[in-house]
């Protein structure tokens, strides 16, 4: 019997810990593709006047397992003649030296967007886009999806590729 006694919470802390390693791996899982989709949107946009002597960078406000997960792919790779950077910024930080932005959903709601810059903005924010966000990131039957504010990135200066635009599940261009 103390045998038994001791046998349950050895086989709690087991539970436990086992549900804990595997949430962790599922959001590292979900953050490596997160970040991967956020490369591959930076190749298909284009800036206004851009020149190839600067990095191509990507901000993140929040968002620390995408940034971890981007920045260790970056190395060496470029986009067109640039190449490619990511940049850490606290939530009052100045966005001036960014060409894309990730905001981590639970910051977005309270993040002012700057419509007229040509800034990226992406965000895994439930209606980033209706608030004026170019791109955002959803799941859906355990695939990860993104919808497109066209309409946003249009008055930002941002020219998105036609085939980004085909492969998004929801293209908005709101009022012309």
């Amino acid at each position: 019997m103390n045998c038994l006694a001791h046998i349950g919470p050895v086989l709690a802390a087991l539970t436990v810990a086992t549900t804990s390693a595997h949430a962790e791996a599922v959001t590292r899982r979900e953050d490596q593709f997160k970040a991967a989709y956020v490369l591959n949107f930076v190749k298909f946009v284009e800036w206004p006047a851009a020149r190839s002597d600067t990095p191509l960078t990507i901000c993140f406000v929040g968002g620390d397992g995408v940034y971890a997960a981007l920045n260790s792919r970056i190395a060496n790779k470029r986009v067109g003649a640039r190449s490619l950077a990511a940049l850490k910024l606290a939530e009052t930080a100045s966005t001036d030296s960014c060409n894309a932005l990730y905001i981590e959903a639970s910051l977005a709601a309270s993040y002012p967007l700057a419509p007229e810059l040509p800034l990226l903005t992406i965000s895994d924010a439930a209606n980033f886009t209706a608030w004026g966000g170019m791109i955002g990131l959803f799941t859906e039957n355990h695939r990860l999806r993104f919808v497109i504010n066209a309409r946003s990135a249009h008055r930002a200066g941002l020219r998105i590729s036609s085939d980004l635009l085909k492969l998004a599940a929801d293209v908005q261009r709101g009022p012309k």
